[in-house]
């Protein structure tokens, strides 16, 4: 197998991919602006127990950043000396999504008092050579990989089935849904037999949405019908090789006799959609913030002559003029000064217009 990692620096975030022959099989994001405001999976943190918790087996521990971390004592119980106000050290097994804290695993460390990090996380292209150990990093825009296009794709309700057909993916509070659609596919064969294809790309397609997107919890594929139960046995066995090389841990049903296929991913963190998206599925104004700010750099570059004019509508002009994360002076190092913001009150959130100033 070939494996790629792809890095992409820019204004207010680092993006990155991994790649398994040839397509892209996850995605991964850093922001300026949650520097220093969220743990990471594999620091090290000294943290004070806030309480216990008998009935969970396991403390809720203060980190000194975020929410507070949950250690589970597992079977040998609760470790002596570990008590409320006692200062521990831990490691971040798996980061905060949603409205649940990070989880946490006991480590030793050096006596001390005030929550601290202890060992921060190295920056994301790091983390990603350390975790895919025969892969090097590579910067995305020296490739033929359009990582702009794969996180698009990967924020989509409706995706392409490789062949022909579509996914429709919807995620809820308690699952995350994944029709499979012909839409007009064709094949040869008859109509068994092109159902069981169609399947069997979509098994393949869903669990790399799965990964691309962070989606864990309850999965449940609507596949097109089939009547045979070795049919169906097939793409279970499709749908079950598709998540071999995934990192989280995957559990795979039998599908049941409506083709009904469950699946439970385990969560490693926030998914995508957490991260760029609103609740509505709109783009958060960070988000379209930072896609003007892609905008912006992408035509001073490609015009080194001219001033470069920005305008945007109302939020995203204001997230921008307050300039928390220093984007002013980091792309005059990249660009010079050539550059101007204004504002458009007609312009939606996800609108940019760049320009000859």
């Amino acid at each position: 197998m070939n494996r790629q990692i792809l890095i992409e620096e820019n204004i207010g975030e680092t993006r990155a991919a991994v790649a398994e022959n040839g397509r892209i099989v996850e995605l991964f994001l850093d922001r300026w602006s949650e520097a220093g405001q969220r743990v990471i999976e594999g620091e090290i943190y000294r943290g004070r127990v806030r309480r216990v918790e008998p009935a969970l087996n396991a403390a809720f521990v203060d980190l000194g950043v975020g929410e507070e971390g949950f250690l589970p004592f597992g079977k040998s119980g609760r470790p002596k000396g570990l008590h409320e106000g006692a200062a521990i050290g831990v490691r971040i097994a798996r980061e905060a999504y949603a409205e649940k804290g990070p989880n946490l695993g006991l480590v030793d460390v050096e006596p001390g008092e005030a929550p601290d990090c202890l060992e921060p996380a190295e920056i994301l292209a790091q983390r990603l050579v350390r975790t895919f150990g025969d892969a090097e990093a590579q910067w995305a825009d020296e490739t033929d990989f359009d990582l702009e296009a794969a996180f698009d794709e990967a924020l989509e309700p409706q995706v392409a089935i490789p062949g022909g057909g579509s996914l429709y993916i919807e995620t809820t509070r308690a699952m995350t849904t994944i029709d499979v659609d012909a839409d007009g596919r064709k094949g040869q064969g008859n109509a068994a037999q092109l159902a069981v294809q169609l399947n069997n790309s979509a098994a393949k397609e869903a669990a790399r949405q799965a990964r691309m997107r962070g989606i864990g919890g309850i999965l449940a594929i609507d596949f097109v019908h089939m009547r045979g139960q070795p049919d169906r046995k097939a793409v279970e066995q499709t749908l079950r090789g598709a998540f071999r090389r995934d990192r989280a841990k995957v559990d795979v049903a039998p599908l049941s006799q409506f083709c009904i296929g469950e699946v439970a991913r385990q969560r490693r963190g926030r998914t995508l959609s957490e991260i760029m998206l609103e609740s509505d599925g709109r783009p958060t104004v960070e988000t379209a913030a930072l896609t003007a700010l892609r905008r912006l750099d992408a035509e001073a570059r490609s015009d080194r002559s001219r001033k470069q004019r920005l305008t945007v509508g109302p939020e995203v002009f204001n997230w921008l003029d307050s300039d928390t994360i220093a984007w002013r002076a980091a792309l005059t190092d990249r660009i010079g000064a050539r550059f101007e913001l204004t504002e458009n009150p007609e312009l939606a959130r996800n609108a940019c217009r760049v320009g000859r100033a």
